[in-house]
């Protein structure tokens, strides 16, 4: 299945904003110009925009035009954020319910992915996520068991990055989401 095109622009403008062709604190060309640019449609353009504002990348000045947002916004997507900062970043509470929390065998794919080896287990966890009480997304983590023995399953299941950060001394460096 091929990508929507707004998904393709909203792609090419956040590598242009990471790669710094904008700036933040820059305007960025008018809605006209940039559909013409992506040869698209201004509603197809005002999509990309859109989920770019969502995410906290650009942020609209009425009567001003539309800018990459603040050094902190962009400092953030570079790293790995949690959904808790994402969504508190854009203004909302989040919060989570724990559908399920296992130590289990991993599939084929994770013990590819997660370079384990032949015994090694993994926690495998769904969560339904919300901001501002509206259901989000429903994700499914896993983890090798190793990395969260220590640590209590409340503590695992409400806030995983911020217990291996701050608990663990781990640093979060690679998430596949």
């Amino acid at each position: 299945m091929q990508e929507p095109m707004y998904i393709k622009i909203h792609n090419q403008l956040r590598r242009d904003i990471e790669n710094h062709v904008y700036q933040v604190g820059d305007r960025i060309p008018a809605e006209r110009q940039l559909a013409e640019q992506f040869k698209v449609s201004r509603m197809t353009l005002r999509q990309a925009i859109k989920t770019l504002e969502e995410e906290g990348i650009l942020e609209r000045r009425l009567g001003s035009g539309t800018y990459v947002a603040s050094q902190k916004v962009q400092e953030k997507m570079s790293g790995i954020m949690s959904f808790t900062e994402i969504t508190r970043a854009n203004g909302q509470t989040p919060s989570s319910k724990l559908v399920s929390y296992k130590i289990t065998q991993p599939s084929l794919s994770e013990k590819e992915r997660l370079a384990l080896e032949g015994s090694d287990k993994v926690l495998r966890m769904e969560r339904i996520r919300y901001a501002d009480q509206v259901p989000i997304c429903h994700e499914i983590v896993t983890v090798p068991e190793d990395l969260i023995v220590p640590f209590a399953k409340d503590d695992v299941s409400s806030h995983l990055y911020q217990t291996l950060e701050k608990q663990g001394g781990y640093q979060i460096g690679d998430a596949t989401e």
